[in-house]
């Protein structure tokens, strides 16, 4: 596969310490009045390891589409979720696009790529993508707060209510050891936002990134939350998950800051491990707002992992933390194009074994074209939107 690719590309911020760290399992409450049914605190999905000490991740992102769903989307997910049989699965961002046309429809979009793990009893969250407040032009006024509202009300959502952070979707959950309630492992999510301004300090954004960034109140709320959870209960080793990359994304594809050569690449791919393919441009925010820095301050996310780049899958291990993407999800938005357009549709799983040293035992990618999904480039939506519920 090639390492860049002329394919178009797209068009062009929660809780308390104590929140965080009481809230062991998932985040639970009265859900907002639109929301699909009310859970109480006694039927909040748990995070749990399994009696033989494991658990699995399965992380999805850029589903990316709208009401009627292409159905290959919802194929390769119900796949993936039989085959692995996760203890939580992630759609990682840019859930759906800007297509729906009334609250209806968004909650339609919605509906459709959360039911295979609902339909499953598989405990599941969203991260918000730039994408995902797409529709409020379109006279929906769903913004990404409204939306987490409604996903709130699902029976096994386990995202945390909002609060004045920057964002919509930063939830820290902790999967609890399968001999007691002790944490073993922690999933830290995170909104890395939308777009840039158009300008600060009276000067625009051309010649930078469009993307926001992720700000300094969300790394101060992650810093605090990992103290705490430290001073209870110990450093707890996490994965953390966020729609848009990291400018060090780049950086370790590249082995280099200020330059994009393949040449320094190939260096970089022995420097850090580095397995899967970049076929489309590194799309960062404008501004590096020092998450990298405060995950090795802290010392206890053992890897970072995005969408937002649907045709890059790579990995690798960038000065003790993975960084890497999981491969788009979606079948109704970008891919590599023209036949091939999509060979990389896919899902990331993560295992996870508490009776291993660090509990993170590695990481995969699950492609559809393996799993005997139709790769054919004509659009195929479902027919109708799945029922609400």
């Amino acid at each position: 596969m090639s390492t860049s690719s002329p394919v178009p590309r797209r068009g062009v911020l929660i809780g308390s310490t104590a929140a965080a760290i009481t809230g062991l399992f998932a985040a639970s409450g009265t859900a907002a009045a639109a929301a699909p049914a009310k859970k109480s605190t006694a039927s909040a999905p748990k995070l749990k390891f399994a009696a033989d000490g494991k658990f699995k991740i399965v992380q999805f992102n850029d589903t990316q589409d709208g009401p009627r769903t292409d159905r290959r989307t919802l194929e390769l997910m119900n796949k993936v979720l039989d085959t692995e049989k996760p203890g939580f699965a992630l759609i990682n961002g840019d859930v759906i696009n800007g297509s729906p046309k009334t609250v209806t429809e968004v909650k339609q979009a919605i509906n459709n790529v959360v039911q295979p793990m609902e339909s499953r009893g598989i405990p599941w969250a969203l991260t918000f993508g730039n994408h995902d407040e797409d529709s409020m032009p379109n006279g929906t006024n769903m913004s990404d707060a409204k939306i987490l509202d409604f996903i709130r009300g699902y029976e096994f959502n386990v995202n945390a209510k909002n609060d004045k952070i920057q964002g919509e979707s930063n939830s820290q959950l902790l999967i609890a050891s399968s001999k007691n309630a002790k944490p073993a492992f922690g999933i830290w999510l995170l909104d890395s936002n939308r777009y840039a301004p158009d300008a600060i300090g009276g000067q625009d954004f051309e010649g930078l990134m469009s993307y926001d960034w992720i700000r300094p109140e969300q790394i101060a709320w992650y810093r605090d939350a990992s103290k705490a959870t430290e001073l209870r209960y110990g450093k707890v080793q996490s994965l953390m998950f966020f729609h848009i990359p990291l400018w060090e994304h780049h950086h370790m594809w590249y082995g280099a800051q200020f330059t994009s050569s393949d040449a320094d690449h190939e260096k970089a791919v022995k420097k850090h491990s580095i397995e899967g393919v970049k076929n489309e441009g590194i799309y960062t925010a404008a501004f590096n707002s020092g998450m990298f820095t405060a995950l090795q301050e802290r010392g206890d996310v053992r890897g970072v992992y995005c969408g937002h780049d649907h045709i890059n899958t790579f990995k690798g291990d960038y000065y003790g933390i993975e960084l890497g993407y999981a491969p788009g999800t979606g079948f109704g938005t970008y891919g590599l194009g023209g036949t091939e357009n999509h060979e990389l549709r896919g899902a990331r799983v993560f295992e996870l074994d508490e009776n291993r040293d660090g509990v993170y035992t590695g990481t995969r990618t699950i492609f559809a074209k393996d799993l005997g999904i139709d790769m054919g480039t004509k659009a195929q939506p479902i027919d109708e939107p799945l029922p609400l519920p």
